[in-house]
């Protein structure tokens, strides 16, 4: 193989690690946490909702006023959870 075919096939195998990693993001993270974008933050309800990395669906939390400030739609954050009579109960919060 020539130097040029083998970067390229290089370039080609980093590309499809880099795009397959989002999708195993809450997996790698560890239990009990999920990783995506914020599509909605409700101080009146206490909620705060993202767009799950792994699932590709909206998930929404439990939070506390306090968790929510600084944060704002479209940041990637992750978020530690539990889970409290059927819903889920933001933990901690990081930005990404």
């Amino acid at each position: 193989m020539t130097w040029k075919v083998t970067r390229a096939l290089l370039a080609v195998l980093v590309s499809m690690a880099l795009l397959a990693l989002p999708a195993f993001a809450c997996e790698l993270a560890g239990p009990n946490v999920h990783i995506g974008e914020i599509k909605a933050i409700d101080p009146a309800q206490r909620s705060l909702t993202i767009l799950d990395r792994q699932m590709k669906k909206p998930l929404t939390f439990l939070a506390a006023p306090e968790q929510l400030k600084g944060l704002s739609p479209g940041q990637l954050v992750s978020v530690k959870y539990s889970e409290m009579k059927g819903q889920l109960k933001a933990e901690e919060i990081k930005p990404l």
